[in-house]
């Protein structure tokens, strides 16, 4: 990330999506798509961070992201939408999911701890933190419980101890 990310603020609801471009836009540069379209074309490797709405009328988030990624844009995602967290969230290519509503406070420093893990995002750092991230949201929505029993939150958990065991061997080494 350079030393003011740009964030794409994509949100259809374009009260919601003016609204989070006022609240990041007095420290980050911003663009705003109101569609997925839109978000598409907007897209470009100047993009730091990705604030992602899921439902859209024209093309999901999910497709949005499916694109991003395909296109190799290496970015950071942030779901931001009003769908509870399903099991459906262990696979998307995202750094954080979080429910709407949501407020300036979870949205700035969401976006500033991406700031941080940039600096020291190597080594699985990244992905170890995205896993986390997901197993949180899951954990906020749903009773561990009944997610304990599924096979997307067991390999969930499976994925983050190897990658926190292999990160914290790789400490020792040093």
């Amino acid at each position: 990330m350079s030393a003011q990310p740009t964030i794409l603020v994509v949100d259809d609801e374009r009260e919601l999506a003016d609204l989070y471009a006022m609240w990041v836009g007095e420290d980050y540069e911003v663009v705003t798509a109101y569609d997925g379209t839109t978000a598409l074309e907007r897209m470009s490797d100047a993009i730091d961070v990705v604030l992602l709405d899921r439902h859209m009328p024209d093309i999901t988030g999910d497709r949005v992201l499916e694109e991003i990624r395909a296109a190799g844009y290496d970015c950071w995602v942030i779901m931001v939408t009003a769908v509870d967290p399903g099991l459906d969230i262990v696979e998307l290519d995202i750094d954080d999911y979080v429910t709407k509503p949501v407020t300036r406070a979870q949205l700035t420093r969401i976006i500033e701890n991406l700031r941080v893990q940039s600096r020291y995002g190597g080594d699985g750092r990244r992905e170890l933190e995205s896993l986390s991230n997901k197993m949180e949201s899951l954990e906020d929505e749903h009773a561990v419980e009944e997610l304990t029993e599924t096979e997307s939150y067991q390999r969930l958990e499976s994925e983050l101890k190897e990658l926190s065991g292999s990160l914290v061997g790789d400490l020792d080494d040093d």
